[in-house]
């Protein structure tokens, strides 16, 4: 049986309620597409996001998954990228890529980047891990 759209949802919903539950540090998780568009969003706390216009937050996913993009063309030489911490006066944001996309994380400053960055890499790996599964189920 393969995965359909909706198990595919479910899981990026699972995945994004993850993340937040892993840390109360944790904002904002996104999963975005590779065309920059939202596939799932879940908050803990919107104070961010609610100060950007629609067209704004569209700017900033595309932005982000052009980031991505662009740093993997070094793959080859420099290894491939696990992900990419952005320290701003009020948060740090983390961009990890995975096979659909990009996941985008919001986070208050005093985090211990490493330590999340780490475990919100595990539990991407566990999704790609289930999504993998379900498709030769």
């Amino acid at each position: 049986m393969h995965t359909t759209n909706l198990e595919q949802n479910l899981e990026l919903t699972r995945l994004c309620q993850d993340i937040l539950a892993s840390n109360d540090r944790i904002y904002f998780v996104s999963t975005i597409n590779k065309n920059g568009k939202s596939t799932e969003s879940k908050f803990r706390n919107d104070r961010i996001i609610k100060n950007l216009t629609p067209q704004e937050i569209e700017m900033l996913y595309m932005q982000r998954t052009l980031q991505s993009s662009l740093t993997k063309e070094f793959d080859d030489v420099l290894g491939p990228l696990d992900f990419i911490t952005i320290q701003r006066e009020t948060l740090l944001e983390f961009v990890f890529p995975f096979s659909n996309g990009i996941v985008l994380v919001m986070a208050d400053l005093d985090v211990v980047s490493r330590y999340l960055a780490k475990t919100i890499s595990f539990l991407i790996r566990d999704f790609e891990c289930r999504i993998k599964d379900s498709l030769y189920a």
